[in-house]
């Protein structure tokens, strides 16, 4: 439809220096473990919150470990909502918007969370599974420490391959450096001239 006004293969995309950092206010931990400890880990993290603390958002990078990790929450009488790919449309809709209300405060999910939706709420991001890439880290830590968000929040990763070291590396330079992840350079490289 857009086509019809305009050149789209015109357009180009510019992003800035500060929009690819990890935000400095926003504490990251990395928790080197084994797979088998990971769900024991999570339901401490879960025990050891304050009863006043926002959301939290568990990540997953499958729907079927979203599903599996839902059914021992059930198991431990775990309040939470489930939100995957697998699920339809309105499905997600309305589970998002019940998680948003503050009806439920645990979101287990896929990276479907991880972008785009007001998680203004969230405290606290666990990364069950480690992101497959940079770029997926830095949307899911860009879930805490929002403008309107009460508190920082922070990022918890449970590390658990050796490829997932190599990418700790490279965000806790990017973070302790306050450079952009790497990958995610920004395309705008100078200020661009003032209109006459």
């Amino acid at each position: 439809v857009l086509g019809k006004f305009t050149d789209v293969r015109r357009f180009v995309t510019l992003t800035t220096r500060s929009l690819h950092c990890l935000p400095p206010h926003v504490p990251q931990k990395f928790i080197r473990i084994k797979c088998q400890d990971k769900l024991t880990e999570l339901l401490q993290l879960i025990k050891d919150r304050r009863p006043s603390a926002g959301a939290v958002l568990v990540f997953c990078n499958n729907a079927s470990t979203v599903n599996w990790l839902g059914y021992i929450l059930d198991d431990h009488k775990i309040k939470h909502l489930r939100l995957q790919g697998q699920m339809s449309a309105a499905a997600r809709v309305g589970i998002f918007a019940a998680f948003q209300k503050g009806k439920v405060d645990i979101l287990v999910c896929t990276d479907l969370a991880a972008r785009g939706l007001d998680t203004s709420g969230v405290d606290l991001v666990v990364n069950y599974d480690f992101p497959a890439s940079l770029q997926d880290y830095l949307h899911r830590a860009g879930r805490v420490g929002r403008v309107s968000s009460k508190g920082p929040g922070t990022v918890v990763s449970f590390v658990t391959y050796r490829w997932e070291v190599d990418l700790v590396r490279k965000i806790e330079t990017a973070a302790r450096k306050r450079t952009v992840i790497p990958g995610m350079e920004p395309s705008l490289k100078e200020a661009l001239p003032k209109a006459a």
